[in-house]
């Protein structure tokens, strides 16, 4: 059985093809992932599989998966602990007035 993001043909669902502006947390989360496999700390292979493993990947943008699937791989990896990153992130938002 194929898996949510494999929707290879499927009939009843629509491609969204419109553009947006990429949005500076969309360069970054971009910029990161470059960086990761630059330094041969991920693979594309491995980032996919934790795309696609994601349990809530449908409701997630593009980038929303990109960012989900590095957390993960980054603690799945040992490079990161889940308290890390939320520490991070709760710092970032603090010092960019974000809720």
């Amino acid at each position: 059985m194929p898996g949510v993001h494999d929707l290879g043909g499927a009939p009843g669902g629509k491609v969204e093809r419109s553009q947006h502006e990429v949005q500076d947390w969309e360069r970054l989360a971009d910029a990161v992932t470059i960086l990761l496999d630059r330094k041969g700390l991920k693979t594309t292979d491995e980032h996919r599989r934790t795309q696609e493993n994601l349990e809530n990947y449908a409701e997630l943008s593009y980038y929303e998966r990109w960012t989900a699937a590095t957390e993960a791989l980054l603690i799945e990896k040992n490079i990161l602990t889940r308290e890390e990153i939320d520490a991070k992130s709760a710092e970032s938002r603090e010092q960019w007035g974000k809720p």
